[in-house]
């Protein structure tokens, strides 16, 4: 008897031992049946993690079918990395997350976005709780278009660099039409060019965390009711392996 002489149950057991590159180099290779027992195999990899200095195998079909299936997204990106790079792996991932709406937190770092990053981002934005890019080179304009569907949205975490970040995100206009949002967390670099104490009356329901990188220190505006959660979902998000 070979491999594919086994009932589903036996092929699952096995399969159940390979990791997410050794699925991804038996994917397309045998038939359709093999095939979906490697599908049956990817909501083990629901919150799934990479960095681009040493990314996962490519294959562009199973990055689509895995997508469908995450929960969490968290890939080290590198400023060296090449827009075309990281979006070989990421419009598959969010292609497929969009089809499904079961990705509930996604996290870059040391990114600069770019359009193209934007664009991809906002195919998953309104299945998206957690949103995190404190370790990103991420532009007022950009955010304000990935809130613009984000109303499920319950936190927010990025780098404000005094200068260059802008803004134009933080205003009632917009905040105001994302009820779920509860938190916003802004590490600063630099001079703060908004008043806290003010957007937090205007949003009397949102909290502001305010983590300054130059004085090591933090400040908290509005209810810290939500920072307990914020701190638990965080790592239940982005475990370390």
């Amino acid at each position: 008897m070979n491999l594919l002489q086994l009932n589903d149950d036996c092929l699952d057991n096995i399969l159940l031992h390979f990791g997410f590159d050794e699925l991804v180099t038996l994917f397309n290779q045998v038939n359709r049946r093999f095939d979906d027992a490697i599908e049956r195999q990817l909501h083990r990899f629901r919150d799934f993690q990479f960095s681009m200095r040493h990314p996962p195998a490519f294959n562009e079909g199973l990055l689509l079918l895995l997508g469908r299936h995450l929960n969490s997204l968290h890939i080290t990106v590198g400023y060296s990395t090449s827009d075309k790079d990281i979006l070989r792996y990421l419009n598959p991932l969010c292609q497929g997350a969009s089809e499904s709406l079961r990705l509930h937190a996604l996290k870059l770092d040391h990114a600069k976005w770019s359009q193209d990053i934007v664009n991809a981002v906002c195919k998953v934005a309104r299945s998206l709780l957690f949103l995190d890019m404190r370790h990103c080179d991420v532009r007022d304009y950009q955010i304000t278009r990935l809130l613009e569907s984000a109303d499920k949205m319950e936190a927010l975490a990025l780098l404000h660099v005094h200068n260059q970040t802008g803004e134009s995100y933080l205003q009632y206009n917009i905040l105001g039409k994302m009820p779920a949002l509860k938190l916003i967390h802004i590490t600063i670099l630099g001079i703060l060019p908004f008043s806290p104490e003010a957007l937090s009356q205007q949003c009397p329901h949102l909290s502001f965390l305010i983590s300054d990188l130059i004085n090591s220190e933090f400040k908290i505006y509005g209810p810290p009711a939500y920072l307990q959660d914020y701190y638990k979902y965080y790592h239940e998000y982005f475990k370390t392996p």
